[in-house]
């Protein structure tokens, strides 16, 4: 992790840098200060510790100095939040200087003012901005929207292939699970059985056996 002594001298060297004169800091807020052309800029300083509640809390201070009409930039880790959140602090007129392992990279607000002025045909006219800010917004709306709709089209498509896969596996264990036919059976002799019905005479073993009287029952009710 980078130490917050060294970050805030990356801050101060890439402005100065801008042509920007370094007014000071605060460690209570953990902003630094700068002026050039008349106008105050304020850096809020991020490290890799805070984390996502921090950006979030340093956006919306950022977010009162830009409505005050400070230039408000935060110094934030690259990989701390994904590309729309930080478009949607560049929508709110907060800049951003990102830094990693590259070096630092300065992200200017998408609105800066509610109004600029440009020359045409030789004099200054004011461009209202917030219809492009309000086109902006609908845009990363319509962009969430379709990103919403291609992760449903995924999960409606695996669960397709996982009924699919449940039916194929209902099939084949109803078809395990169906009785069988038994191939066993008892075998008697039919001499046997017609020695018992005929009355002949049998061994001294089988005489008077009560399983011969009844296996012989059961053969008549079943002829």
């Amino acid at each position: 992790m980078v130490p917050r002594t060294l970050l805030e001298r990356i801050v101060v060297n890439h402005m100065s840098r801008q042509g920007l004169r370094f007014e000071g800091g605060s460690v209570e807020e953990g902003v630094l200060r700068f002026v050039g052309n008349g106008t105050a800029y304020v850096v809020k300083v991020l490290d890799e510790v805070g984390g996502r509640p921090e950006l979030i809390s340093a956006a919306i201070q950022s977010a009162f100095l830009a409505a005050k009409g400070e230039r408000a930039y935060i110094l934030v880790p690259k990989g701390m939040a994904s590309m729309d959140e930080f478009m949607a602090i560049r929508l709110h007129g907060i800049g951003l200087l990102m830094y990693g392992s590259d070096g630092i990279e300065e992200v200017p607000p998408m609105v800066r003012h509610t109004e600029d002025k440009v020359v045409k045909d030789g004099g200054e006219v004011f461009v209202d901005n917030c219809n492009a800010l309000h086109m902006l917004e609908r845009l990363e709306r319509l962009e969430r929207f379709v990103q919403r709709i291609k992760e449903v089209d995924e999960l409606a498509s695996r669960l397709e292939r996982l009924e699919a896969l449940y039916g194929e596996l209902s099939r084949r264990l109803s078809a395990f699970e169906e009785p069988r036919p038994s191939h066993i059976k008892k075998f008697v002799p039919d001499s046997v059985m017609d020695s018992v019905s005929t009355g002949m005479d049998l061994p001294s073993f089988m005489k008077d056996n009560p399983w011969l009287d009844i296996l012989a029952d059961k053969k008549q009710l079943n002829a």
